[in-house]
């Protein structure tokens, strides 16, 4: 598949680039490098954890890449092609969400199927919380779901210091392209219920900045596969109780 690099970004976004496509991102959003060879993950979690965690120790940092080092892992095996995540201080408040865009190809019975197809798939999946939706984006027509799902945190990234269940809302776009056998897939995660409406809204923009280079309209498209869920990786305390301040953003700087 095409593969999502970080590109030149302005003064106020940044821009994401494919051969096929382009979309842009608030200037505030930390990437995780699932663009990067095997062989320079670690060094760039690292960079990563020294920008998260601007006054942390090498220990620190360290703990952080290997933390991240295995979710890494497992959205390039499932053919992520960008992922970033965005800290948020809401009056003292930390908050975070997770974004993640893939281009999916090779679907297996090449059937060619419109937005309004892709929804009827997606309800037929199942799931009595799942809310399907057909919207219209910049690139054209696309396929909204609402999940929520219960994920356990472990004890060493909770605040209490003890396993918590929490609730995950999640949102996915399914953007079907024209002629060839590919889909556009987008999807946020949250475990901050309460900055649901702040994040539904930073992400409909993300998704409205998607653009198609090839000159048509996506309105055809095959269903592929969908790959399985990849754990949303927001950034982890590490630090065995020790509080070490994270790179948190205000509002107006994470919608530019």
């Amino acid at each position: 598949m095409d593969t999502m690099l970080p590109g030149d970004g302005s003064a106020d976004t940044t821009v994401v680039a494919t051969p096929r496509l382009t979309f842009r991102v608030p200037p505030a959003f930390f990437e995780l490098p699932v663009y990067e060879t095997e062989e320079q993950v670690g060094q760039a979690l690292i960079e990563l954890a020294q920008d998260v965690y601007p006054e942390g120790t090498p220990e620190l940092w360290f703990q952080y890449a290997a933390t991240q080092l295995p979710v890494v892992a497992e959205m390039m095996e499932a053919g992520v092609s960008y992922a970033g995540f965005c800290l948020l201080d809401l009056d003292g408040r930390r908050s975070t969400a997770t974004v993640t865009g893939a281009l999916l190809e090779s679907v297996p019975d090449g059937r060619k199927m419109t937005a309004a197809s892709v929804a009827a798939e997606l309800v037929g999946l199942g799931g009595e919380e799942a809310q399907v939706e057909t919207v219209w984006l910049t690139a054209g027509e696309a396929v909204v779901r609402f999940t929520a799902d219960v994920t356990t945190l472990p004890a060493e990234v909770t605040d209490s210091g003890r396993p918590e269940d929490v609730e995950v809302g999640k949102i996915a776009v399914f953007l079907p392209l024209r002629r060839e056998a590919e889909m556009v897939l987008f999807e946020l995660s949250t475990p901050c219920m309460q900055d649901w409406d702040l994040y539904s809204d930073l992400f409909f923009n993300i998704v409205n900045t998607i653009e198609v280079n090839d000159g048509e309209s996506p309105v055809e498209a095959l269903v592929p596969q969908q790959p399985e869920d990849v754990p949303p990786s927001g950034p982890a305390d590490t630090t065995n109780g020790v509080q070490v301040p994270l790179q948190a953003q205000s509002v107006r700087d994470v919608f530019g």
